[in-house]
């Protein structure tokens, strides 16, 4: 397992869970894909813009976010991580909490793209290894 790459990914959940939006993207390429495969909208973003308008996207969804990273499996190319995403309803503060994989392309210290899938069987065959 590469652990300079598996490391950016940790950088980069740690920076999330303490809402540093300027650390995750010192970690991203300017350049980056964010491709949310059907969890919040389907959409891909592009580029570091793209990144926070994923983020802003995001945090409309769900207050108070944290990511517990439970499980990571590397497929030499990719990372792929399984999360426990946790949060609030925007409107009723309910406790919400969800199980989420990405895959992530690290190259140089850097993301370069991200693809975020429901269950840890679609992320393991988008990398490879299904």
């Amino acid at each position: 397992m590469s652990r300079e790459k598996v490391e950016v990914v940790r950088a980069i959940y740690d920076a999330f869970n303490r809402g540093d939006t300027d650390a995750i993207l010192e970690l991203v390429d300017p350049a980056v894909s964010v491709e949310d495969r059907a969890v919040i909208d389907g959409a891909t973003y592009e580029g570091r813009d793209g990144a926070l308008s994923f983020l802003a996207f995001q945090a409309e969804a769900f207050n108070a976010q944290s990511v517990e990273l439970e499980e990571v499996v590397d497929t030499t190319d990719e990372i792929v991580a399984v999360i426990l995403l946790r949060g609030e309803g925007p409107r009723s503060g309910v406790p919400l909490e969800g199980r989420f994989s990405h895959v992530w392309e690290v190259a140089g210290g850097v993301v370069r793209r991200l693809r975020v899938y429901v269950t840890k069987q679609e992320a393991l065959e988008a990398a490879g290894r299904g």
